[in-house]
């Protein structure tokens, strides 16, 4: 009863939250003649070299000194170790001499010859298109911001508030109320707002309700606030999230999707991030994993024959053959046997999510544990199936794929269960710790990039609680987390594997 009290009143009012982040990313883009009409006409010779010396107006970054000479930066940086400190206006460095270019002229008016008038005179080319700088992953300091604004998206369904019974609440008040069915993925990422807000940085957080009803997500995106975002996490239903990803590809605004599993919503749109990774990407991760761990062990590939997506299979094939690791594939368990070493350990990775096949294979198998090395590697959502027998997960040394995994014992799951349930009074689930995880991966990027994070997110690592994200991007297509994780049964308890 007091947690449903709690969430009624804290969502009578408009929720902002205001924490700080130093980093804004602003494109800055120079015709050619503009760059090459920064450059010095003074040059000397030092030490047996020709130089440009560039003094440095303000407004001057580095990299675009460097592009206004066609030199590289790292170049630059090298010939005036000072530079590394910083620049100010009215510094004089100097730009090395191309090999093939020649000093620049003084500027003479050309004297052209007398030509006809033209009756219908040619219309003007259209100019050159303006290129984009890109500056090196944190290095634009003019990229910092005081504020960042971000806007948040839950169905809250807000209006059914009072349609809550407090006094005698059902036994799932999460799945009797809509308006509590998303509510621990904002708990779990206000304790992350809360906890960068203690590093003293600031962002304003704008909440906002986005249910089902596509008309009122139509006259959200109309809000000019809206276009000030600058970062956008959408946990709306699909055609919300479609609807809010075409406004965020319009106006230049990174979109988060954290929870959908569709591959659709990154087709042809550049700024959206889905957090989930698909099944699609399992493949690669796993010939990844098995290449890693498992080298010169022997690899079977079981598939059932109900399996529907028979391309995985072979597909995980030939990407562990191209890897040169030892891999059979067959098709049901009863054909593994034929394949068996008795030399190596026998890795068995089985495509099945038929339970009456998955719990015939383990009754088997673990007949043959005393004669046979086995190791099972299984598929996500094995861990839903009731009648798997711990024993035989255990002797069978059953690893398991999945898109998140919390592992109670480590610190930082400790440390964040103990602030929800003291916030909260109740335990956190896997929303709350994805609420967690995206709050602080995303504000992080965005307090070490800047807005610029979306050229750099490739590269940024960072540990996370349930999942580490690892973002792909595809030609014109958006950013993919490409992450599986991957947990393994020991003395009756559930450990992530680490992958070295």
């Amino acid at each position: 009863m007091g947690i449903i009290m709690g969430i009624s009143s804290r969502y009578k009012m408009p929720v902002i939250t205001g924490i700080l982040f130093l980093l804004l990313f602003t494109t800055v883009a120079f015709a050619q003649e503009a760059l090459k009409q920064m450059r010095s006409n003074v040059i000397e010779k030092i030490d047996g070299k020709d130089y440009y010396i560039h003094t440095i107006k303000k407004g001057q970054t580095l990299y675009m000194i460097s592009k206004a000479y066609g030199a590289d930066v790292n170049d630059v940086i090298r010939e005036n170790p000072e530079v590394k400190e910083g620049i100010t206006a009215g510094q004089k460095i100097k730009i090395p001499v191309g090999k093939s270019e020649e000093p620049p002229k003084k500027n003479v008016k050309p004297v052209l010859p007398k030509q006809k008038e033209l009756v219908n005179p040619l219309p003007t080319p259209f100019p050159e298109p303006v290129p984009e700088i890109v500056y090196p992953c944190g290095e634009d300091k003019s990229a910092k911001r005081d504020i960042y604004n971000v806007a948040l998206m839950i169905p809250f369904y807000l209006n059914e508030i009072d349609q809550m019974n407090v006094e005698t609440p059902p036994a799932d008040p999460e799945e009797a109320y809509n308006s509590l069915r998303f509510i621990q993925f904002y708990e779990g990422f206000r304790i992350a707002i809360d906890s960068l807000q203690k590093s003293g940085a600031a962002i304003n957080v704008y909440v906002y309700d986005v249910v089902k009803d596509t008309n009122a997500t139509r006259r959200l995106i109309r809000n000019p606030d809206m276009k000030k975002m600058d970062l956008i996490i959408g946990l709306t239903f699909h055609k919300s999230f479609q609807m809010l990803a075409a406004f965020a590809q319009k106006q230049n605004i990174p979109i988060v999707n954290p929870i959908s599993e569709r591959d659709q919503i990154i087709a042809g749109n550049p700024v959206v991030f889905k957090a989930r990774p698909s099944l699609r990407s399992q493949v690669p991760e796993l010939a990844e994993y098995l290449s890693k761990s498992y080298l010169n062990e022997n690899v079977i590939i079981i598939r059932d024959v109900q399996f529907k997506n028979t391309d995985e299979t072979e597909n995980l094939r030939k990407e562990c053959a191209g890897k040169s690791l030892n891999v059979s594939l067959v098709d049901g368990y009863g054909h593994a046997f034929e394949v068996l070493s008795k030399d190596k350990e026998n890795i068995l990775v089985v495509f099945s999510d038929n339970k009456v096949f998955t719990l015939e294979l383990f009754t088997k198998l673990n007949e043959f544990r005393n004669d046979y090395k086995i190791t099972i590697i299984g598929m996500p959502k094995w861990d839903e199936m009731d009648r798997l027998e711990p024993e035989y997960l255990v002797n069978l040394k059953t690893q398991m794929m999945a898109t998140s995994f919390i592992d109670y014992d480590e610190p930082e799951v400790k440390k964040f269960v103990m602030q929800y349930q003291d916030r909260y009074k109740t335990d956190p689930d896997l929303l709350a710790f994805q609420g967690f995880d995206v709050a602080c991966y995303f504000f992080t990027a965005l307090k070490k990039y800047g807005k610029a994070f979306i050229h750099c997110i490739t590269g940024f690592r960072m540990k996370s609680l349930q999942t580490d994200f690892q973002f792909i991007q595809s030609n014109g297509n958006g950013f993919e987390n490409q992450h599986w994780e991957i947990y393994k049964f020991e003395n009756y308890k559930v450990k992530r594997v680490t992958v070295e």
